[in-house]
């Protein structure tokens, strides 16, 4: 069997292989007391005298609930109610189960980007702890794509007394992880742009390729990646007009035939997509002197183009042309993983927060709820990722099964997020 893309690609591809499932993994419940450790050392901004509900109750009480196919706040109340006795096994509970208003506002209230981070970590941890047993090969370098989501439903027209723009949160998804390892809430009255660096700011970047689209496409971005230690592929559209046409001028045909001759420079694919064939072309040059503003881009050290080909079943062809500059050396192979993995923060995340999670029906006012509510639908979703291939089902079914057996499912589900269950079990269906 092909192995799948990135470190957790491999893991699940061991999975399937073993055939190992949900069942097979030794319950404890030593993950689900890491998040409730790390919703704990979420701030609280509220006056003592007024707390009736512990902050690490109500966060653990949405996470689970958003597991259990749950998505907006009276739905979460709902669920504490029915599932009270459940979560008395780990939550204190002090006065009863919260409010639909009083999770609102107190979710609404609070910063939970320090907890985003310390899950991915500790998934990141756990997965690497997993795959440093299945593999002895040393990992490719972590494709990291960036890109922009609006949550349309979080929207206000200008008629509306709380007229609001819709959120815009700019993501960074790891292909090697599978998850969306960072984030940027982009501010009312601007846009990406200003965004992209200081998100780039934050993460290490050691040992990754950083991609985006074209809008992305700034010095200053590109600056933030090399001063993190990392590399980029950066995409090159009519927004840098004369940059783009002087690349697109330099692919000439006798150019792309030169190229073809080395597999260093060329590479070429042919996948069944959208009913037909997808014929990819790869096209990669270290010749880049030519270019007089080349130091304006800090390490630009090649220049690629990749040209696709759609070959419908009638006959008729579709073809797209895609220009790129990058710090990369001259890799045809890493060229590909880059710029075909950049997708996969639309197909692996934005997709599935709208149609698994229902982001796009976010109808939350508090611009802060309506952030942390996202942010913990991506926590969701990346433990969710984790386990898919144990429950051979879609991510919406898994929430669906979940739902109608939360307090076994929910046990199953978070055991499973566990170096060590998961080494056992892979033991145990290898001997």
């Amino acid at each position: 069997m092909a192995r799948k893309s990135g470190k957790l690609g491999e893991i699940l591809s061991v999975f399937d292989e073993l055939d190992i499932k949900i069942s097979d993994i030794s319950t404890n419940d030593g993950f689900i007391y890491e998040l409730i450790a790390g919703a704990k050392a979420i701030p609280d901004p509220r006056h003592p005298s007024y707390i009736r509900h512990l902050l690490e109750d109500i966060v653990m009480i949405c996470l689970f609930a958003i597991l259990a196919d749950c998505d907006e706040w009276e739905e979460f109340a709902d669920f504490a109610v029915e599932k009270e006795k459940w979560l008395r096994k780990y939550l204190e509970l002090p006065n009863g189960a919260p409010s639909a208003d009083t999770i609102r506002v107190v979710i609404s209230s609070i910063d939970t980007r320090h907890f985003h981070q310390m899950v991915m970590n500790n998934l990141m941890r756990i997965l690497d702890g997993i795959y440093q047993c299945l593999s002895q090969e040393n990992p490719s370098k972590n494709i990291l794509s960036m890109d922009g989501k609006e949550s349309r439903g979080s929207k206000r027209n200008a008629t509306d007394v709380a007229g609001k723009t819709a959120l815009h949160a700019l993501n960074l998804y790891s292909m090697d992880y599978g998850f969306c390892v960072g984030q940027e809430f982009i501010a009312d009255k601007s846009n990406e742009i200003p965004a992209g660096p200081l998100l780039l700011e934050r993460m290490n970047l050691k040992d990754c390729v950083v991609t985006w689209d074209a809008l992305n496409t700034q010095v200053k971005t590109v600056a933030a990646v090399i001063k993190g230690k990392g590399d980029y592929v950066a995409a090159l559209k009519e927004n840098h007009p004369l940059f783009y046409q002087e690349v697109k001028e330099f692919f000439t045909k006798e150019e792309l035939e030169n190229l073809k001759a080395s597999p260093i420079n060329y590479k070429k694919t042919i996948e069944k997509e959208h009913g037909g064939a997808a014929v990819r072309e790869y096209y990669l040059t270290a010749e880049t002197e030519w270019y007089e503003d080349r130091k304006k881009w800090e390490k630009m050290n090649v220049i690629g183009v990749v040209k696709k080909t759609l070959i419908m079943k009638n006959g008729e062809q579709k073809k797209e042309e895609r220009y790129y500059f990058s710090s990369l050396p001259v890799d045809i192979d890493l060229f590909e993983n880059a710029t075909r993995g950049h997708w996969g923060v639309e197909n692996c995340l934005h997709w599935h927060l709208d149609f698994t999670f229902k982001d796009d029906r976010n109808t939350t006012t508090e611009r802060n709820g309506a952030k942390n509510l996202q942010i913990l639908k991506k926590i969701s979703l990346s433990i969710l990722r984790m386990v898919q291939t144990l429950y051979g089902q879609s991510l919406k079914r898994i929430r669906k099964t979940i739902a109608r057996n939360c307090e076994k499912e929910l046990d199953n589900i978070l055991s499973a997020i566990s170096k060590d269950a998961i080494k056992e079990a892979i033991y145990i269906k290898q001997v």
